[in-house]
């Protein structure tokens, strides 16, 4: 399992840095086809914060906020499983 993500015995190769690039556009895509849902059914499920506070990482001057919703869950682990199935 571990080789088809990129990590081999002899250290990581570049192929876990395209696993974490999909799985970040994975987030993305779910997070907009979350809203597009909620705003087309008229309810507000898929875009609902799962944590009260959002994940924060700075960086000296570069701050990042990241708030998980339903639906930018089910889009991180769809595409990691895409990822880890086709490579």
């Amino acid at each position: 399992m571990w080789n088809q993500i990129g990590v081999s015995g002899d250290g990581l190769n570049h192929s876990i840095g395209k696993f974490f690039l999909v799985c970040f556009l994975g987030y993305l895509i779910g997070t907009v086809s979350g809203i597009l849902l909620d705003r087309s059914l008229g309810m507000s499920f898929f875009s609902l914060f799962l944590l009260k506070e959002s994940l924060r990482f700075e960086f000296y001057t570069i701050l990042f906020e990241i708030q998980i919703t339903p639906a930018s869950l089910m889009g991180l682990v769809v595409s990691g499983y895409l990822a880890i199935k086709k490579g």
